[in-house]
């Protein structure tokens, strides 16, 4: 099936609907099978999700490209609801989003023509930027540059077709586009974290490859400029909401199944849980759209950042919440191993144990130091 701008005004959203409904359908079998989600991407595929964040001039219609306010609201919404089917499929999505947008932002025209022609025809793209031991370096004073070492933390090893891969260059840390389909290299079963399991995010071993100097992205320290660096976690927030909402959703059911929700105490416990999910939604939704209108503008990207990471604390707080209240309301029963709630708890505590978080915090409260408020 051909992904282009005709295919997005033909109600694309409609068959998008239709894959996520597949994705939530087979949550609980891919967590548990442990061979992938080629079923679920293939879905997703097909449904233009991943040329849908190609600029229109690529096909797509700029998916959380920051083009308007109204694509940025739609790639949040995206989001929110592939965190409600599958966490675990919503961290492939915003990792491919985010590998796009930083294609868009930094790298040559001729570059990303290329990778963009290959999104086009279905490639899954990842951003890989945890290192693992030896960490990942690129050598060699002509156009040719060997590498050599690892990352770990490669979500969707043998989905992943091309990565943005973290490396040091002369010193410096560059971005490089590298294809990561060679099965020989990839380590999933280094992957053994309790939660998100069908992501296999495992490790990648490049040591002995080689890539040409102009698969380099940007220049050194473009991967951490603002506000894409740490305002960029708004997408991954997104994500997180909607595992919250799902699980709210199958504690409902449960706790309706046995009369629970006849009890007061019950009760309250889901209306609190309710207000905390819509009250983390606005506030990602308020951020992803500072965020991506912040530029050129050092006070705004300053205020947009900040904003970002203290949607980043909220939203981690308020999932917290919701899920010990959801505890608290179904007892034993969200321990059941291999249950839709037990899942969902595990795949969300798990995704949002993000790095550095109290140094993202001391940040944003730093910058609030100067400047209005409001």
């Amino acid at each position: 099936m051909k992904i282009d701008a005709a295919f997005f005004r033909a109600a694309w959203l409609e068959r998008l609907d239709e894959a996520l409904a597949f994705v939530a359908g087979n949550a609980d079998r891919a967590d548990r099978s442990n061979t992938g989600l080629t079923a679920e991407i293939a879905r997703l595929r097909e449904a233009g999700l991943l040329a849908a964040c190609l600029p229109p001039a690529h096909g797509g219609i700029g998916l959380g490209m920051g083009d308007s306010n109204r694509t940025t609201r739609l790639a949040v919404d995206v989001l929110r609801r592939l965190g409600r089917a599958n966490l675990s499929v919503a961290r492939l999505i915003e990792g491919h989003l985010n590998a796009v947008k930083l294609i868009v932002l930094y790298a040559e025209p001729a570059l990303a023509h290329g990778i963009f022609a290959e999104v086009a025809e279905g490639a899954l793209l990842g951003v890989w930027a945890a290192d693992s031991e030896p960490r990942l370096v690129a050598e060699g004073s002509g156009d040719v540059l060997a590498l050599a070492g690892a990352k770990r933390f490669a979500s969707g090893l043998g989905l992943v077709s091309y990565a943005l891969v973290a490396l040091d260059e002369g010193g410096e840390q560059r971005l490089a586009v590298v294809e990561v389909d060679d099965a020989g290299r990839q380590d999933a079963p280094a992957w053994n974290a309790a939660g998100m399991r069908a992501t296999l995010s495992g490790r990648f071993d490049f040591t002995g490859m080689a890539i040409h100097r102009r698969h380099l992205v940007g220049g050194p320290g473009d991967y951490r400029r603002e506000p894409h660096f740490e305002g960029g976690v708004w997408r991954y927030c997104a994500a997180h909401v909607g595992g919250a909402q799902a699980l709210i959703e199958t504690w409902r059911a449960l706790a309706e199944g046995r009369g629970a929700l006849d009890e007061p105490l019950q009760l309250a416990r889901l209306g609190r849980a309710v207000a905390l999910a819509d009250a983390a939604a606005a506030t990602v939704e308020k951020c992803a759209i500072e965020v991506e209108a912040a530029a050129g503008d050092a006070d705004a990207i300053e205020r947009a950042v900040a904003r970002a990471l203290l949607a980043r604390q909220f939203v981690e707080e308020a999932c917290v919440e919701i899920m010990a209240l959801a505890e608290r309301s179904l007892g034993t029963q969200a321990h059941d191993r291999h249950s839709t709630v037990e899942r969902q708890r595990r795949d969300l505590s798990l995704f949002l144990r993000q790095a550095a978080l109290d140094a993202k915090l001391l940040k944003a409260a730093g910058d609030l130091r100067r400047g209005p408020l409001w």
